[in-house]
């Protein structure tokens, strides 16, 4: 099994880092959207409603933030597993 199979394997149905960070920045760029419609909004009602939407975003995007620092751990330890037998096996 090579190393990318193997990681997929450990991570299962998870998105890998790379994912996880499209995500994120595709959330990002939705957020900094918002930020600009939000101050050419003049309606309370919608500045409300834009501003609760922005921090439902910024809650999604620390979410992916720390699940891509997770995964993106996970990967490296399974390639420095991969290439950095344990000392047992050195024996």
């Amino acid at each position: 099994m090579d190393e990318e199979a193997i990681i997929e394997n450990v991570l299962g149905e998870s998105l890998r880092a790379n994912e996880l960070r499209l995500l994120r920045t595709t959330l990002e760029t939705r957020r900094n959207a918002l930020r600009v419609e939000l101050k050419r909004l003049t309606d309370p009602k919608e500045q409300e409603r834009l501003t609760a939407r922005l921090k439902d975003l910024a809650k999604q995007i620390a979410i992916l933030r720390e699940e891509e620092a997770i995964t993106g751990f996970v990967e490296k330890s399974v390639r420095f597993t991969l290439h950095n037998p344990a000392q047992d096996e050195l024996s």
